[in-house]
């Protein structure tokens, strides 16, 4: 029981969804707050051990940073494409594909954004990028308790298959001239967007359809990655 998560929001998520909770520590002193009447109640209706303890002792878990609730949880588990290949709707859905992004905050908040929007899948590669962990759970503020990620060897021959299955790639990419609301955007569509330093890799951008960017009206070079992912999925999603 090695993994943690903590945080109010977080745990309850957690709880939510599809997460597997081994045993949830609680502060003794803070019953009456909603939200750990709503942790303690759902955690009992799934026969989940709940431990009342010390706030210092959990505080010491987490860096004192967990609201007074802690949670032990199974590794978080990677669907293979084939098992969320058969749920999408290729008239309307759409999957986010990110191109070797190594910072673990910027892993979690993409996977916040990219729930939140409403991509149906996370596509990551197997090495050379930031996995999955405790900390990109809490960063993803409990999307990862929705949001399916998979996990493939090769980006490239990945979006080579997409293709040879009827998908529209979108590549974001800071040295293009198309602008990514001049694109008329087809379905089933993966977007694909890599790190904030280095973006796509040569063969990633040479197996997209088109290639967008964001326009820069300020001195800074790039967005941060989360902030561009959601203006290209709201972009996207005004074509449904």
């Amino acid at each position: 029981m090695k993994d943690k998560i903590y945080g109010k929001n977080t745990v309850l998520e957690a709880l939510k969804g599809d997460i597997s909770i081994n045993k949830i520590l609680v502060s003794k002193n803070i019953h009456k707050d909603k939200k750990i009447i709503d942790i303690i109640n759902l955690a009992k209706d799934k026969g989940i051990p709940i431990q009342f303890v010390e706030k210092e002792w959990i505080d010491k878990e987490s860096n004192g940073k967990s609201q007074g609730v802690l949670a032990y949880i199974s590794p978080i588990r990677y669907y293979e494409w084939e098992d969320v290949q058969s749920s999408i709707d290729s008239s309307r859905d759409f999957i986010v594909i990110l191109d070797h992004v190594q910072d673990p905050q910027n892993l979690g908040s993409a996977i916040r954004t990219s729930e939140f929007g409403g991509a149906k899948v996370l596509v990551i590669p197997k090495v050379r990028s930031a996995q999955i962990s405790s900390l990109v759970f809490k960063v993803s503020a409990g999307a990862l308790s929705y949001l399916p990620v998979v996990r493939v060897v090769n980006i490239s021959q990945f979006l080579r298959n997409l293709k040879n299955d009827g998908w529209f790639i979108v590549g974001a990419d800071l040295n293009t001239d198309l602008l990514y609301n001049q694109v008329e955007y087809k379905f089933p569509l993966a977007l694909v967007i890599g790190s904030e330093g280095e973006g796509l890799h040569r063969l990633v951008k040479q197996e997209c359809d088109i290639l967008v960017k964001i326009p820069r009206f300020g001195r800074v070079d790039s967005l941060n990655l989360s902030v561009a992912l959601g203006i290209l999925i709201y972009k996207i999603r005004e074509s449904l």
